[in-house]
């Protein structure tokens, strides 16, 4: 009996790859750059390399260009700079909770609860699951959350709005005697405004009901709105968009507030060591190369918006609610740049219109067919629903389901899913809520 043997052999196989070359590499990464990473990131080359230097330039100035027809035009602009530096839900709960005398596994559960409300101030995880991240057993954590209902805002750590309603009237001394039997029971009779149903179930006259009401509208449906964020966030306009007698306008910033200064000849490279002619070598490369990382940037991000413009031109005259269907792909195709470059150009930028600050991304939207057969952005259709809910009846606020037949009655095939996720994402609440908060 013989045994069949083995052998491994090694072979060399062809094989095509394509690979980015380190300079364009670079390029891209300063491509997806904020205007803040990136001014963050050139001082930081700036203290490295002794032939960069940033140059102040005027914070508002623009640069004027033409491309194709479309006309650029120097201009000043406002910068868009939002900072809150109010002290957050969580800082406020955390002070509270030292001045506690409860036990200390118990404040650590209350602080880890504390930490994980979101920013309505609604409990966002569940018990089981917070007692298994802290290794603390359940009835700690349950401890802590009874500490967290104790504390300011009333309300807080609620997982819903009943709870947040009932933890707010428990506290109250002055709230009506029946306020607790009604949030309860009658929270949707209160949304479709059926006193009388409420009244005849409570044994309770209209009026003592619309005071109840009136009381409930006044608690804090969201506590944890009043507070401030810890996050600090920049948006800075490198892109200025106007309508202009000619067409559309356009300005895109030189890398304001900043200039990047190439000294080529400020250091001698026939002199020195071989070290040091080496290293000056080094530097003028690197500084030659970023000037070039700037320009492409620059002039990819005109050419992406000049794009975009032109197909977003009603915009400029109509504001969102005229903003079409427009995908990546379609820039792409029509600048000639791959895909991933124009996602990369538009991510976490901001333009300047006439109707604000705007982040670049709002203009790519996604579409619905209209009964005509035309097809309507998903921004448009969500426009038109902050506009039915602004003008509804306040006291008998649209449901999802009444929307999506309102839109289907303008020519927009719409469901009630679609509706309700629509709206939020424009962070309007539903119908039921609506009701209570007006």
């Amino acid at each position: 009996m013989t045994m069949a043997s083995s052998s491994m052999n090694m072979l060399m196989l062809p094989q095509l790859r394509c690979a980015l070359a380190p300079e364009l590499r670079q390029s891209l990464t300063l491509l997806q750059m904020t205007s803040v990473d990136l001014f963050s990131y050139l001082r930081e080359v700036e203290q490295d390399n002794p032939l960069i230097q940033l140059e102040d330039v005027e914070w508002l100035s623009y640069e004027s260009k033409q491309r194709r027809g479309v006309g650029y035009r120097t201009d000043g602009a406002d910068i868009a700079a939002f900072r809150t530096e109010r002290e957050t839900l969580e800082q406020t709960l955390l002070t509270q909770i030292r001045l506690t005398d409860a036990p200390l596994e118990v404040k650590r559960a209350a602080a880890f609860l504390a930490g994980s409300l979101d920013e309505s101030g609604y409990l966002d995880i569940g018990l089981n699951e917070a007692a298994a991240c802290m290794g603390l057993v359940i009835g700690v954590v349950e401890a802590g959350l009874r500490l967290l209902h104790t504390l300011e805002p009333a309300g807080i750590a609620a997982t819903s709005l009943k709870e947040c309603l009932l933890l707010q009237a428990s506290r109250d001394t002055c709230a009506p005697t029946f306020v607790e039997e009604l949030i309860q029971r009658h929270l949707g009779d209160i949304a479709k405004g059926r006193f009388k149903v409420i009244a005849k179930s409570l044994r309770i006259c209209e009026q003592e009901i619309e005071y109840a009401v009136r009381y409930l509208r006044g608690l804090h449906h969201r506590p944890g709105l009043r507070y401030g964020h810890s996050d600090v966030s920049y948006a800075i306009a490198e892109i200025k968009l106007r309508r202009t007698a000619c067409g559309i306008g356009f300005a895109v910033r030189d890398t304001a507030p900043f200039r990047v200064s190439y000294h080529a000849s400020a250091l001698d490279t026939r002199v020195g060591s071989l070290e040091w002619r080496a290293w000056v070598a080094a530097k003028r490369k690197e500084a030659a190369a970023l000037d070039g990382m700037l320009r492409f940037r620059k002039s990819t991000l005109i050419e992406i918006t000049a794009a975009i413009a032109v197909q977003q031109h009603r915009f400029m005259d109509e504001g969102t609610a005229a903003i079409r269907p427009l995908k990546l792909e379609q820039i792409a195709a029509e600048t000639g740049f791959h895909l991933s470059t124009v996602s990369r150009a538009v991510r976490g930028k901001y333009v300047d219109t006439p109707f604000g600050v705007l982040p670049i991304p709002l203009f790519f939207s996604s579409g619905l067919i209209c009964g005509s057969g035309e097809e309507v952005s998903s921004r448009a259709v969500k426009h038109r629903i902050r506009g039915l809910i602004a003008g509804e009846n306040k006291r008998r606020p649209f449901t999802d389901a009444r929307l999506a037949a309102l839109l289907h009655e303008e020519g927009v095939s719409i469901s009630r899913r679609t509706v309700a996720k629509y709206r939020e994402e424009e962070r309007i609440p539903p119908s039921t809520y609506r009701a209570m908060t007006q």
